[in-house]
């Protein structure tokens, strides 16, 4: 060989030596890393298990779905990777993300969609408001969300069948789950009464719901008096009553309507009664006066309807009375008080005596009787000896007495 060609044989074996030993570590640092069960789909609460054919002992599974991320550790035999994937994990259903992991580079990556377990069906339902008013305008609103034994929402579409009862109707309908729930307004009748509502899906049915459906808007109504006599005796009770209140699909409004009586008096002013209904129908009482009156009576509920007026007149209860006086006048006794029939008075009728000195009144005192029998008092240490004016009043009557001396 020639001294000369002896630069270009150990350049040539140079080059040789270099791209052997590259290859070499080239082969050695890109260790090959396969799946040996793919798995694309699972059905939640399978069991999900991952096997890798690789020679990476320490490599880890990074899993992600919606709930949850975690990293898990593999067991390495034979040169594969097993990872189990946990139960908390695969019993969501959903797209389960999934990086094999090697000092922080990425092997390998996929993902796994677990569909909801078909095995049990679990329904919640929803119904509101609990009472809607009749009519055909109100409506309650029924939700249904079935999911399967992990919780999970049971896949889109599937059919739910529901159905509502009221009085002697039973109707059926039939709707479709939409991302998690199905869902369907149930309007009321023009009757009132009690809806029951329940919801099939699977062959699983929900529990039963109640809905009230109530009497809508009263309509004016008619009002009438009860009493046992016409005569103003401040004792006897008159009784007001109203028809059948009715909404305008003739159904009797709700037990415990509140109805107010307004009561116009002679002089204009008013006096207030009021009560709530049963079975349609409100009562209300007032005390008769116990003087001659008339009454111009009518009722309401507060923005929604009213009543017809109606007129009562009470009788005086007696015309005339006595008066008479001991002690030096300061002892003054009415009465005894009779009535319509004769007889005595009820306790507790009032009788108004009014002093006064010249033009000034000193004092108006109200006593009321005992045994149809009033009496009233004029204390020395509160009125002196003199002169007085006196008016008794009792039963609308009025008797006056001017120049009256008290004395000591």
């Amino acid at each position: 060989m020639s001294f000369k060609k002896l630069p270009i044989v150990l350049l040539l074996c140079t080059v040789t030596f270099f791209y052997s030993v590259t290859g070499r570590v080239a082969v050695y640092q890109t260790k090959k890393t396969t799946v040996k069960n793919k798995i694309t789909n699972s059905i939640a609460g399978n069991s999900i298990v991952l096997e890798f054919l690789s020679e990476e002992k320490n490599a880890v599974l990074y899993c992600s779905n919606s709930y949850t991320t975690t990293l898990l550790e593999g067991n390495y035999s034979n040169n594969i990777l097993t990872f189990k994937i946990p139960k908390h994990i695969r019993e969501k259903s959903g797209v389960l993300d999934w990086k094999l992991i090697v000092d922080k580079k990425i092997l390998l990556e996929d993902n796994i969609v677990i569909s909801p377990s078909e095995k049990k069906t679990i329904i919640e339902s929803y119904a509101g408001p609990p009472s809607i008013i009749a009519g055909g305008k109100d409506f309650s609103m029924l939700v249904v969300i079935p999911t399967d034994a992990y919780d999970n929402p049971i896949k889109n579409n599937t059919k739910i069948s529901m159905h509502h009862q009221f009085l002697n109707t039973i109707e059926k309908d039939t709707v479709f789950t939409d991302y998690l729930i199905g869902w369907k307004n149930i309007f009321s009748y023009d009757s009132s009464g009690r809806m029951l509502i329940n919801a099939i899906c699977n062959n699983v049915s929900s529990k039963e719901i109640t809905t009230e459906v109530f009497p809508s808007n009263a309509t004016d109504f008619k009002i009438s008096a009860s009493r046992v006599h016409e005569y103003a005796d401040g004792n006897q009770i008159t009784t007001f009553s109203t028809s059948v209140i009715k909404d305008v699909y003739g159904n009797m409004v709700s037990d415990g309507t509140h109805v107010n009586f307004i009561i116009k008096k002679r002089d204009t002013t008013f006096l207030k009664t009021s009560g709530n209904t049963i079975n349609g129908i409100a009562t209300a009482k007032m005390i008769h006066p116990n003087v001659s009156e008339e009454w111009n009576v009518y009722a309401y509920i507060t923005g929604i309807a009213e009543s017809n007026s109606i007129l009562l007149n009470f009788k005086k209860l007696f015309h005339e009375f006595k008066v008479g006086f001991t002690k030096n006048n300061r002892e003054i006794k009415v009465g005894p008080l009779k009535s319509f029939m004769n007889q005595l008075v009820p306790d507790g009728f009032i009788t108004t005596c009014t002093l006064q000195k010249g033009d000034s009144i000193i004092e108006i005192k109200k006593e009321l009787t005992i045994n149809g029998v009033t009496k009233f008092y004029l204390q020395k240490d509160f009125y002196e000896s003199g002169t007085y004016s006196l008016r008794i009043e009792t039963g609308g009557n009025r008797q006056f007495f001017k120049q009256l001396v008290i004395k000591d």
